[in-house]
């Protein structure tokens, strides 16, 4: 019986807790460690530490890291305290704390203990209370003074197991098995609560509230104690969850609590005992195998799993109704109407009414829903099929179209509706509780999404190829007595709408608003809307108008509400962070309609989301350096000091810098945006990517920037400066080194071209002294020639001399002859003086002087050589020089020819010729 009360219970409450705060779900392939997670806790820097089956788990907000404990065994507890992490395991026990390089380094406490652990023994649970330590295994509890450093025993029983431990204020409780609870007090056990009144009852948590002890079992069964005994309450609840085993427990900071269970997953219950939701593997959580419940300081419930790790945003500003089974479709219109929330969606329209569990389809109304507004009195439907009117819950068919898009007033008639169709418009007048179609309008066949109506009588329809009409209708309502068309070239039109804001008509394209001019008759692109607009990426032309003085747009990860500020006669845009993976809505069929108290409706593809404005908070986040690595090419990283300003060699000038937002909101993703001052003074476009990259950075120093960017808030800015040595090749003091050999180049270079102008003035003066002794050797050439001519000319003169003296001689021998024949005195006188004419020394030395002058060098170098030549030698030595025969020689010497010969015989002995060298020769070669 209680069985079936259950499942009856689970049925009605899954179906009527179908919205619910968004779930993050991480398995254990993301943070890649074990399936299991056994008791979470969080740290001043508001990182994540669970302990999980393979080791301390970390979590930033970007970034997981594992940290295996020594002797590599299941991390079973942890507890952050101050600056240290202490973990409990199998047979260890000690902290962790951050380094210098912010990774985490573990210090065991084992050897602190009294007395060794025993054998098996695993720390289930830590917790701390002022500056004392916890830690608590099924055999005994010890505690640990931060202070002192030192640990000690609680006196506990031994012969049974304590099977959990609790804190409540500052007050440390544990129930020892068949023993009852304690309190511990000055380090000593109290017993509390007696095992004769426990029974079997298992405690899993201890709370106090109105001074009373407050306890919640294993079995689901809820007690107070009043001092002498267990008091049931919240037993609603307890038959709700009976069958179930509560395997955790949690208090919540808004005084509710959640209850992990094994077969289940997590119930919300609020302080009154009444179960709020039921977070379980159906709708959200990875497993319904709860193991450990925490929340952080920013009130997200972490949901350590049998299989994963689970965080509920139980205050973010979002809750999801999400239509996993596909049983609604894609919500592309919704409304509010009196006790009823419509939904029209790709498959029809389903209402549900306060307090019922599920949707229903209104009969009549399947297939596409494309709008639903409240107009005086009248809710209308557009629909593919036409137009419906909804009254509560049931639809009456009154305009017989193809495809209806939206219908509005006609402010210029009263008890006048216009309906845009996908091929025009057409006119519905009221007549009472009556509702009359009429045709649809001549000569206008366009489709006609967007419609705007004025007082004056002036009717705007925006049209995603033509960009817009403006018609005015004739009396009849039947036909358009005038059209005018406002193309928008170049411009796409494509998801446009068109809307009246701040009495201001308005045409938006995915681009740009443009805003209706009335003195110019035309759009323009230049007004507010545009301009505090202009860092939008909005992701259509889409514009929603809530139906306040508040109009709507979507971005690519957000969306955001323009409304009129309070202060100044301009805008106040307000951006909501909301990824467009959320939002994965047809693109130009976005849609938000106000629920009323601040609440929203946003029409989704598998559901819906309810945007809650005054639960959203504007919390301040930190961004935070985690890891920076310093590599070289051969990606040999190393992590490197995070608080100091670090030099790096050259060669590891890969610079990797790891830095997060401690943000766990599901619709919350930080992003980033940084620069490096040094190299480059712009900042990088925001992005999600918690890491920034540097290859081959030159020399010089460095100021890396960061900061993070949470929805529309901005954190401070991060710094981190660090230096990049110069490589050896431009040290300073190689850099000496080269000024002195480029010095030494220049010396060398100027004493190469002093040597090199010294020997072309060499050359040139070579050259020079050259084209002198050519000219002196042209001179001297022309001195001998001139010499030469001379020479001849002497020569000449000489041997003409010689002839003539030796013509003279032959005359007087001859003369001298003729003369001998006769006696006479006078004719022996005459050949006297003939003959010492001949003989005359005078003659000789005229000639010689003569010979001089031809050969001035002959007699001495003759006499050089020949030193024994006497002067007649030296006459008949000149004779054979002038080439003379001995003949002719003869009358110059005034001898016989023979005596000539004999002569020449004795000359030759003289010079000791040999007999094949020729005398005349030898002379003429001296």
């Amino acid at each position: 019986m209680r069985l079936f009360f259950f499942l009856a219970f689970l049925s009605s409450f899954s179906g009527f807790s179908q919205e619910l705060p968004p779930v993050i779900n991480y398995s254990p392939i993301t943070y890649d460690a074990g399936n299991q997670n056994w008791m979470i806790s969080q740290a001043e820097n508001k990182n994540i530490y669970i302990a999980n089956g393979t080791g301390l788990l970390e979590f930033n907000g970007a970034e997981w890291n594992l940290y295996p404990i020594p002797n590599n065994t299941i991390v079973r507890s942890v507890k952050a305290v101050g600056k240290k992490i202490f973990t409990g395991a199998y047979m260890e026990v000690g902290y962790w704390e951050e380094n210098k390089y912010g990774t985490l380094d573990y210090t065991s406490l084992l050897d602190k203990f009294p007395e060794a652990v025993k054998d098996g023994e695993q720390f289930w649970h830590i917790e701390n209370s002022e500056d004392i330590v916890i830690f608590q295994s099924f055999e005994k509890l010890y505690l640990y003074n931060l202070s002192t450093n030192e640990i000690t025993n609680v006196k506990t029983i031994a012969s049974s197991a304590i099977t959990n431990l609790f804190k409540v204020e500052e007050n440390i409780y544990y129930q020892q098995e068949g023993q009852g609870v304690f309190l511990i007090k000055n380090g000593k056990p109290e017993l509390l609560i007696p095992a004769e009144v426990i029974n079997d009852l298992e405690f899993i948590h201890i709370s106090i509230k109105d001074k009373q002890l407050q306890i919640i079992c294993k079995s689901g069964d809820f007690y107070t104690w009043n001092g002498s005994e267990l008091e049931a309450f919240n037993q609603e609840l307890s038959k709700a969850i009976s069958g179930l085993s509560v395997f955790y427990a949690l208090d919540l900071v808004d005084n509710s609590f959640v209850l992990g269970t094994v077969e289940n997953g997590v119930y919300h219950v609020n302080s009154n005992g009444e179960l709020l939701e039921n977070f379980n593997q159906t709708n959200g959580l990875l497993n319904n195998t709860v193991l450990s419940l925490f929340e952080d300081v920013d009130n997200n419930l972490w949901a350590g799993l049998d299989n994963g790790i689970g965080v509920i945003n139980l205050n973010s500003a979002f809750e999801i109704f999400q239509d996993k089974n596909g049983k609604i479709g894609s919500v592309y219109t919704s409304i509010k109407e009196k006790d009823y929330l419509y939904l029209g969606t790709n498959q029809g329209l389903y209402y549900k009414k306060d307090g019922e569990k599920a949707y229903t389809l209104i009969p009549g109304t399947n297939g596409q829903v494309w709008s639903l507004q409240k107009i005086d009195d009248i809710l209308f439907c557009g629909h593919n099929m036409g137009t419906f009117i909804i009254k509560d819950a049931i639809a009456q068919k009154i305009a017989d179209r193809s495809g209806t898009w939206k219908v509005i007033k006609l402010e210029y008639y009263p008890g006048f509706y216009l309906q845009g169709h996908y091929n025009g418009l057409s006119v519905l007048k009221r007549n009472g509780e009556e509702i009359e179609a009429y045709p649809m309008l001549k000569d206008f066949p366009h489709s006609s999404k967007s419609i705007v109506s004025n007082k004056n009588g002036d009717i705007w329809i925006g049209n995603e190829h033509k960009g817009v009409f403006k018609i005015r209708l004739d009396d009849s309502l039947t036909n358009i007595s005038a059209t005018k068309n406002y193309p928008f070239k170049d411009v796409s039109g494509i998801t446009s709408s068109i809307f009246k804001f701040n009495d201001t008509l308005y045409y938006a394209t995915k681009s740009d608003f443009f805003q209706y001019l009335p003195s110019s008759n035309k759009f323009s692109s230049k007004n507010e809307l545009s301009k505090i607009t202009t860092n939008f990426k909005r992701i259509s032309g889409t514009v929603v108008n809530d139906g306040s003085d508040k109009i709507w747009g979507f971005t690519e990860n957000s969306i955001f509400n323009v409304d009129l500020s309070q202060l100044s006669s301009g805008y106040n845009l307000t951006p909501i962070y909301l990824p467009k993976e959320v939002r994965n809505i047809t693109i130009g069929h976005e849609n938000i309609t106000a629920l009323g108290n601040g609440k929203y409706i946003i029409g989704v593809s598998d559901g819906y989301l309810i945007y809650n404005q005054m639960e959203l908070e504007d919390l301040k986040h930190e961004i935070k350096i985690n890891k920076i690595t310093s590599a070289t090419v051969e990606n040999n990283a190393i992590l490197v000091p995070l608080n100091e300003e670090s030099v790096f060699a050259y060669k590891s000038n890969n610079i990797n810098i790891n830095y997060s937002v401690a943000e766990y909101e599901k619709f919350i993703s930080p992003e980033y945006s940084y620069r490096l001052i040094g190299l480059n003074s712009k900042w990088s476009k925001w992005q999600k990517a918690p890491m920034a990259s540097f290859k081959n950075l030159s020399f010089g120093d460095y100021e890396f920037q960061v900061k993070g960017k949470i929805g529309a808030n901005t954190t401070e800015t991060l710094s981190y400066f660090f230096t990049i040595s110069r490589p050896w090749y431009l040290s300073w003091i190689a850099i000496a080194c080269y000024v002195l050999l480029f010095l030494s180049i220049l010396l060398l270079i100027h004493r190469t071209n002093l040597r090199h102008h010294r020997k072309i003035n060499e050359e040139k003066e070579k050259e020079l002294k050259m084209k002198n002794l050519e000219a002196e050797q042209k001179i001297i050439k022309l001195q001998n020639e001139q010499l030469g001519k001379d020479m001849t000319s002497k020569n000449k003169e000489l041997a003409a001399s010689t002839m003539s003296l030796i013509k003279k001689n032959e005359f007087l021998n001859n003369i001298k002859d003729q003369l001998k024949e006769s006696e006479s005195s006078k004719v022996k006188l005459v050949i006297k003086t003939i003959d010492k004419d001949i003989n005359e020394e005078y003659n000789w030395n005229l000639f010689k002087d003569a010979f001089n002058n031809a050969d001035k060098e002959f007699f001495k170098k003759i006499k050089s050589k020949h030193p024994d030549l006497t002067s007649n030698d030296l006459k008949l030595c000149a004779y054979l020089r002038l080439n003379l025969s001995s003949k002719e020689i003869a009358p110059l010497l005034n001898i016989s020819v023979k005596s000539v010969e004999i002569k020449r015989y004795r000359l030759r002995k003289k010079m000791l010729l040999p007999r094949e060298v020729n005398l005349t020769e030898y002379i003429l070669d001296v």
